[in-house]
C-alpha cells in the first residue's frame, strides 16, 4: 500500500476508534518532504496543522505505530507545545513535551515507536542514572517535567541530560518544527483557533463517553478561562442528535484535507430545558436565559424539539417548542420566584419525563447541586451558569458546565 494511502487508512481508523483525536485530525493537512528537509527525518507539525513527513520514516512504521504517531502530532497542537516553549532550552523542552505526550498516549493504549521518550509505565518514573529520577510523570505537564531535568548542556551536535548523554539514547518521535515567526495578534489567533477546536473535541468525546485518560486534567489546566462557551453549547447539542455515517456523499472537510471522508446523517432529537426561576435569579439573568433558548431554537429548528420547564423548589411544565417557534418562546409565562432545589428537579425528571435523553439547565448555580449524585440519572446534563453565577457546586466529572460569558 502506498504511503499516502496508509496515512488515509490510519486517519479513518482513528476516526472510528477515538472521537477526541478523530475530530482534531480533520484539521490536519499532510505533505511529503524529502530527507534532509526537516531537523529529523520523521514527521512534524506546525501551528497551522500542516503535517510534514518523510516517506521512508512512515514506511518503517506498523499501522498501529502510524496511528500513534499521528495522535502524537495532534497532541502538540492540543497542548500548543511550540507556544509554551517560552525561551526554554529547545532540546530540553522537546524532551519534556514528548515525555508528557507519550505518557498520555501510552495510557490510552496507543502504540508508539520503539525507543521513544517514556517513563517506566509501572511506576511512572524516569531514571537519568546517578540516582536522578523524575517521579509521577503521569501527573505532570511538560513545564513541571522540564523543571526537574537535572542538567541540560548543549553542544553543536548533542544535548546531554544529567551529564550522561541520556537524551541521545532515544530515537526521535518526530521533528519539532518551528513555525514562521508570528506577530502577537497572529499568535493570539492561533491560540483561539486551537483552544476552540480542542474544547469542541473534548465535549464531543465526553458526550460519547470516550474521553481519553488524562486529557481532562491537562486540557482543563492549559485552557482555563479560554473556552468559547458558544462552541461548547453547539458541540453538546449536535452530539445529542442521532447520526450515522454515509459514503454516498463526502464530509464537508474532505476537500480541505484532501481525502474522501464519510458525511454524517443527522436526525431529530428532543431535549429538555430546565430554567431556574428561583428568587436569586434576576431580570437580566432571566433575559439572558431566554435569549439563549431562542438562539438554540433558531440554530436547530429542523433537528430539535425542546420541552421547556421552569422551577424554584417545584417544577412547572411549559410545553413543547417545535420547528424553532420563537414567538411561542417569547409568549411563555414561566413560573417561579420561590426558593430553589435541584434535588427535586432531578427527581421530577426521573419520575415524569420518560425517555429523557438530555437536559440543559439554565441556573445561577446557587442551589443544592453539590448534594446530588448525578450519575444516578442516565440522561446527559449541561449546566449553563449565569455570568455572575457559581459554577463550583457542580461535580464537573458528572456534567458539562458552561459559564455564560463572552469569549475574550
Amino acid at each position: 500500500m502506498e504511503t499516502e494511502e496508509r496515512i488515509k487508512k490510519a486517519r479513518i481508523k482513528l476516526q472510528i476508534r477515538n472521537p477526541f483525536f478523530s475530530y482534531l485530525s480533520l484539521f490536519l493537512k499532510f505533505q511529503e518532504v524529502k530527507k534532509g528537509e526537516m531537523m529529523c527525518d520523521t514527521m512534524g507539525i506546525d501551528l497551522q496543522g500542516n503535517v510534514y513527513y518523510v516517506k521512508e520514516f512512515v514506511d518503517k512504521l506498523s499501522d498501529e505505530e502510524l496511528i500513534g504517531t499521528i495522535a502524537h502530532e495532534i497532541c502538540h497542537l492540543v497542548f500548543l507545545t511550540e507556544l509554551r516553549e517560552m525561551g526554554r532550552n529547545r532540546e530540553g523542552w522537546n524532551f519534556a513535551s514528548d515525555m508528557a505526550i507519550n505518557t498520555l498516549l501510552k495510557n490510552n493504549d496507543f502504540d508508539l515507536i520503539k525507543g521513544c521518550v517514556l517513563p517506566n509505565m509501572y511506576n511512572y518514573e524516569f531514571n537519568f542514572g546517578n540516582n536522578k529520577v523524575i517521579k509521577d510523570v503521569n501527573e505532570k505537564n511538560a513545564e513541571q517535567i522540564y523543571d526537574e531535568i537535572p542538567k541540560i548542556q548543549e553542544t553543536q551536535t548533542q544535548y546531554i541530560i544529567g551529564g550522561g548523554g541520556v537524551g541521545n539514547e532515544f530515537n526521535k518521535n518526530d521533528s519539532h518544527i518551528k513555525s514562521k515567526k508570528l506577530t502577537p495578534s497572529e499568535e493570539k489567533q492561533v491560540q483561539k483557533e486551537w483552544n476552540d477546536r480542542v474544547m469542541e473535541a473534548y465535549t464531543n468525546a465526553k458526550m460519547c463517553g470516550k474521553l481519553p485518560n488524562g486529557v481532562e486534567r491537562l486540557v482543563g489546566k492549559l485552557h482555563e478561562e479560554k473556552i468559547n462557551w458558544k462552541s461548547l453549547l453547539n458541540t453538546f447539542i449536535t452530539q445529542m442528535i442521532p447520526y450515522n455515517y454515509t459514503y454516498s456523499k463526502p464530509h464537508k472537510k474532505s476537500i480541505s484535507i484532501g481525502e474522501y471522508m464519510p458525511d454524517i446523517l443527522k436526525e431529530k432529537i428532543e431535549i429538555d430545558v430546565m430554567v431556574d426561576l428561583s428568587g436569586s435569579v434576576g431580570e437580566q439573568e432571566y433575559a439572558d436565559f431566554i435569549s439563549e433558548i431562542i438562539g438554540i431554537a433558531k440554530a436547530y429548528q429542523e433537528r430539535l424539539e425542546m420541552r421547556i420547564f421552569s422551577h424554584d423548589t417545584e417544577c412547572y411544565d411549559n410545553g413543547y417548542i417545535r420547528n424553532g417557534n420563537i414567538d411561542k418562546i417569547k409568549k411563555m409565562k414561566l413560573k417561579g420566584c420561590g426558593g430553589t432545589s435541584h434535588k427535586k428537579v432531578f427527581e421530577y425528571l426521573k419520575e415524569n419525563v420518560k425517555n429523557c435523553k438530555a437536559v440543559i439547565f439554565f441556573t445561577d448555580g446557587f442551589s443544592d447541586l453539590n448534594e446530588i449524585d448525578m450519575n444516578k440519572y442516565p440522561f446527559q446534563k449541561l449546566f449553563i451558569i449565569s455570568k455572575n453565577g457559581d459554577d463550583t457546586q457542580i461535580n464537573k466529572s458528572q456534567a458539562v458546565v458552561i459559564k455564560l460569558e463572552e469569549f475574550k
